[in-house]
């Protein structure tokens, strides 16, 4: 009985046990909910949704379905992806915005305008240089936008050294062929910008815009009322301000409305010219153009100047790329050093206070004036030092080594009271320089007739000649400039290449990277604000030679870095000089304003089209003041023995070899090394052979720095030389019976 009453309370115990740990999940899964039933519950209730609306499941499916077509379009077409659609639309679209971020003090914007054409020391040149302008024989075209949202800065331009300048503010409604922006059109009409332009001879002209796919699609698809009223509303505008023509900036224009977009050209084209034949009209025309939609060969009857946006770079069909956004690449820049020059206006003493070298120096005074001063300047020398070695008429020399060198009590010697008085009343123009070997200086040749130049580059912003820095990495297969301008050039035929212009840009693109490493673009800088990064040491500024291209690195406070990608006053008066030899019409800039309160660009159009133009009567145009290209280095065996100094070097080591195999096997024989050695004429031809050697090998070494010295060095081993083998062979010959 015991037993049985044992069993029944165990049993009663184990089932309340039981009762209590159910009770117990029950209570949990109620509390707090079992998370994998309720994701399960949830799908089956969607499932559920699908099925009782199937219109919703088709949509799901054609969601996937498009995202899975546009990757394989993305990987076998060349298709950008949605994420990098949309960049490229930023990249785009943000240089029609003023720009905005954190890195920029809008406090500059308040300060009133530098007036270039006010400067009395460049006006006296352009007033010289620019006559032929009323004569209609401009030497090229130089053109300018004015973005509507840069206001009245249009008052700083120098229209002397414009030929054409745009307003860009008609953005097209594609629904109605109207405008979008009402205050840039009635600031166009209102403003004193086309008689402030006029005064000097510079055209001026309306840029209108339509940009897109969607745009494109609407306005071609629309009604015929809707171009012909974009046309009306055009040539009323041109009527009404006394405006010079028109500007069209129709960006990715879809192949399919490739033909309606020629025949809109055609339209407009023919009828604002019913209104006036001297319209002028100008198009701008893609980095990338792989469908041809801009056909040059048909557009051209219709356009007078095809502006190749050349900064546009980074934006490439199926991506946007950090990087220039102008690159001119220099294929041999990473074996030549660079010398970095800027000229400056100052007094003597603050001219050797300066860190840098001192290339060239230029008094304001008489030259007997200079003269007395080396006179004095050189007392002071010889009076501390006898015995040192300079050049006593050489101004330049004279400076840099009163610069380097210090007086009894341990001072600079300029700053000695004589010397700096002298000093201190002595206006003058100097270049300063610094120097930089080749990246890659290896690769050339160590023989000093093979070694190429340094190339020079001038600076006119002193921030950023302070801070600069160089590099030279060669990318071979970069499309840049000179491949883009070939391109357009076969496109519109040798006889029309100067209805080329090549559009340079006066922004810089910004790049971020976090602390992750991610690299988002931010948009554009303008050129002004940059030069501010420079001025207050905020920025680091690297030349990159082999793109001819700048860009500056900002550090934030949280760890990120900016880079921004830029031209300056050096690196687009290369890409000047650049158009001008490629026989295109002239340049754009992109845009005119984006250098505030800064000179530099205008006087590096100045000196590339104006001060540097003479008129070629054969040619009937204007060229460059410069050499011939058969004198030119580039033409010349100097360069290519430069050029290919590696495989000459190369061939000429193996003939050495061979040479002196063959002689050491000749000399082996007694007779040949008595017919080499007993002859007078064999030992003076051995003497100067030797003294040759020696010469180049310790100049490729770099075992002699004094030209006397290594002469008296090769010519007394020379003579030894000689001497030993006369000696043995005289020695040789009264052994002989």
């Amino acid at each position: 009985m015991e037993t049985s009453l044992k069993y029944i309370t165990h049993f009663i115990s184990n089932l309340i046990i039981w009762v209590i740990v159910f009770s117990a999940g029950n209570i949990h899964a109620q509390l707090f909910g079992d998370e994998l039933d309720s994701l399960e519950q949830q799908r089956l209730e969607n499932i559920k949704i699908l099925k009782a609306n199937p219109p919703v499941q088709e949509k799901v499916d054609d969601k996937i379905n498009q995202h899975r077509l546009l990757m394989l379009s993305h990987e076998w077409w060349g298709i950008p992806t949605y994420t990098e659609q949309d960049r490229i639309n930023k990249a785009l679209d943000s240089r029609y915005k003023p720009y905005n971020t954190t890195l920029e003090n809008s406090d500059w914007r308040n300060k009133s305008g530098v007036f270039y054409r006010n400067s009395t020391r460049i006006q006296r040149k352009q007033s010289a240089s620019l006559t032929t302008v009323t004569s209609k024989k401009v030497p090229h075209t130089v053109f300018g936008w004015h973005p509507y949202w840069k206001g009245d800065t249009y008052k700083t331009y120098n229209y002397k050294l414009l030929t054409h300048i745009a307003y860009y503010g008609y953005e097209v409604n594609p629904f109605t062929g109207g405008y979008d922006n009402f205050e840039a059109i009635n600031e166009f009409i209102s403003s004193d910008l086309i008689m402030t332009a006029h005064l000097d001879t510079c055209k001026v002209l309306l840029t209108v815009s339509n940009r897109g796919y969607n745009n494109h699609e609407i306005f071609f698809t629309s009604e015929p009322e809707v171009q012909a009223n974009l046309i009306d509303s055009l040539r009323y505008l041109l009527l009404v301000t006394g405006a010079d023509g028109i500007d069209i900036n129709f960006e990715e224009v879809p192949i399919n409305y490739k033909s309606n977009f020629i025949d809109f050209v055609k339209d407009l084209s023919y009828a604002i010219r019913e209104d006036n034949f001297d319209y002028t009209v100008t198009m701008s025309v893609p980095v990338y153009d792989k469908d041809n939609v801009y056909d040059l060969a048909k557009l051209k009857p219709w356009v007078d100047y095809f502006i190749i946006s050349g900064y546009n770079f980074h934006i490439q069909p199926t991506q946007l790329k950090e990087g220039p956004l102008a690159p001119l690449l220099t294929k041999d820049a990473s074996v030549r050093g660079t010398q970095f020059l800027y000229k400056i206006y100052t007094t003597l003493d603050q001219l050797l206070a300066s860190p840098y070298n001192i290339s060239d120096v230029t008094l304001e005074q008489s030259e007997e004036y200079e003269k007395k001063l080396m006179d004095s300047l050189n007392y002071h020398i010889r009076w501390i030092y006898r015995n040192l070695e300079y050049k006593p008429f050489d101004l330049t020399d004279i400076l840099n080594t009163i610069k380097i060198t210090k007086d009894h009590l341990g001072r600079p010697m300029w700053m000695t009271p004589q010397i700096n008085r002298l000093l201190k009343k002595t206006n003058c123009i100097g270049i300063l320089s610094q120097n930089y070997d080749a990246s890659r200086d290896d690769e050339g040749v160590g023989f000093f007739i093979f070694k190429p130049k340094k190339d020079s580059l001038v600076f006119k912003e002193f921030d950023l000649f302070e801070n600069i820095t160089v590099s030279a990495d060669v990318d071979s297969q970069l499309f840049d400039l000179n491949s883009l301008v070939q391109v357009y050039k076969d496109k519109i035929g040798q006889e029309h290449i100067s209805s080329l212009i090549l559009g340079l840009p006066y922004h810089g693109a910004v790049w971020y990277k976090d602390r992750r490493g991610d690299k988002d673009f931010e948009g554009y800088m303008p050129y002004s604000e940059i030069l501010r990064l420079s001025e207050r040491g905020r920025s680091t500024i690297k030349y990159d030679k082999a793109t001819h291209t700048l860009n500056a690195t900002v550090r934030d406070s949280l760890g990120g870095v900016y880079k921004i990608y830029f031209d300056n006053s050096t690196s687009l008066a290369h890409k000047y000089d650049f158009a001008i030899d490629q026989g295109l019409g002239g340049v754009g800039m992109w845009a005119l304003g984006a250098d505030y309160a800064h000179t530099d660009l205008w006087s590096t159009i100045e000196d590339c089209f104006y001060s540097k133009r003479v008129w070629n009567e054969e040619g009937n145009n204007y060229q460059s003041a410069t050499v011939e290209k058969g004198n030119k280095m580039g033409f010349t065996i100097q360069y290519l023995l430069k050029r290919f100094s590696g495989i000459i070097f190369a061939t000429l080591i193996f003939i050495t070899i061979f040479i002196c195999i063959s002689f050491g096997f000749s000399v082996l024989d007694w007779k040949v090394r008595d017919v080499l050695f007993y002859s007078g004429a064999f030992r003076i031809f051995y003497l100067v052979l030797f003294t040759i050697v020696i010469l180049v090998l310790g100049n490729y070494l770099g075992w002699f720095h004094n030209k006397s010295v290594t002469f008296a060095i090769g010519t007394g081993l020379g003579l030894l030389l000689t001497w030993a083998a006369s000696n043995m062979v005289e020695n040789r010959h009264q052994k002989l019976p």
